[in-house]
């Protein structure tokens, strides 16, 4: 059965709220496997710097670590946008904390007075709740980048979650006050300013200038915490983006590994 878009996801109205460079090549889906398969094979057919992909729903929605990412209808956004950055291969993880950053601001500006954060490397936590996650893959071309694409999934107006996912869960109206539900095109322009203001941001000025203002919003800092080859004492990031875990043999640096809180 066919889906009929929802008012908010109409892609003239999107132009409208949509200012900043990133949107402006926009294409609006009711349902899709993937978001970023299609910006994949949209960046591959030449799409522009900026172009975004976003669906009401996807059917085949992934997110890090080949994680399924549900994706239902009328409720919240998935979507995954075409960057074209002039940065080395080694820079997609900071690409990935820029968003993370991004994110974040855009769903605090929806909730003030609530701790909203980013949980390293990819996921934003609202009061320790995942509410969003992304992920970054590059297309390559030789060995420069051609092409990065930035996948958001940003739970806006879900309210019932699988028992899975109960306590761990969250969105942006269920953290509201009041509890009302969220425009998705207004919701959509917040993040796209945010996001590119970010990773534009990092490629201009560097590491340096990402880190610094991400690590005031970093969760789990002080904690102890897990991974898949070992745990010890969240201490943060570094000048690379990497978190640092002080264990029982000093500190490591993990640039590739998913941190979870330790109870242990």
């Amino acid at each position: 059965m066919e889906l009929t878009l929802t008012r908010d996801l109409e892609p003239a109205r999107l132009r409208e709220l949509i200012t900043g460079e990133w949107g402006r090549s926009l294409t609006v889906l009711s349902s899709t496997e993937s978001t970023m398969d299609d910006a994949s094979n949209a960046a591959r057919s030449g799409a522009p710097d900026g172009h975004v992909v976003v669906a009401d729903r996807q059917t085949r929605g992934r997110g890090a670590h080949g994680r399924e990412w549900a994706s239902p209808a009328g409720s919240d956004l998935y979507l995954s946008i075409v960057a074209r950055p002039e940065v080395e291969p080694s820079a997609t993880p900071l690409v990935t904390l820029a968003t993370g950053l991004g994110a974040r601001q855009a769903a605090a500006s929806w909730l003030p007075g609530r701790r909203v954060e980013v949980k390293w490397p990819n996921d934003i936590w609202i009061e320790r709740r995942k509410c969003a996650g992304i992920l970054v893959e590059s297309r390559m071309l030789g060995t420069k980048i051609e092409a990065v694409i930035i996948g958001v999934g940003l739970n806006v107006n879900r309210t019932e979650w699988p028992a899975e996912l109960q306590g761990i869960a969250t969105s942006l109206k269920a953290e509201r006050d009041g509890g009302g539900s969220l425009d998705r095109g207004e919701v959509l322009a917040t993040l796209l300013e945010h996001v590119e203001r970010w990773v534009k941001r990092f490629v201009r000025l560097g590491a340096p200038t990402l880190v610094n203002a991400l690590r005031p919003h970093l969760s789990l800092l002080g904690e102890r915490v897990r991974w898949e080859e070992g745990r010890g004492i969240f201490e943060g990031i570094d000048e690379s983006g990497a978190a640092k875990v002080r264990t029982d043999a000093g500190v490591v640096s993990l640039h590739a590994a998913r941190i979870e809180p330790d109870p242990e």
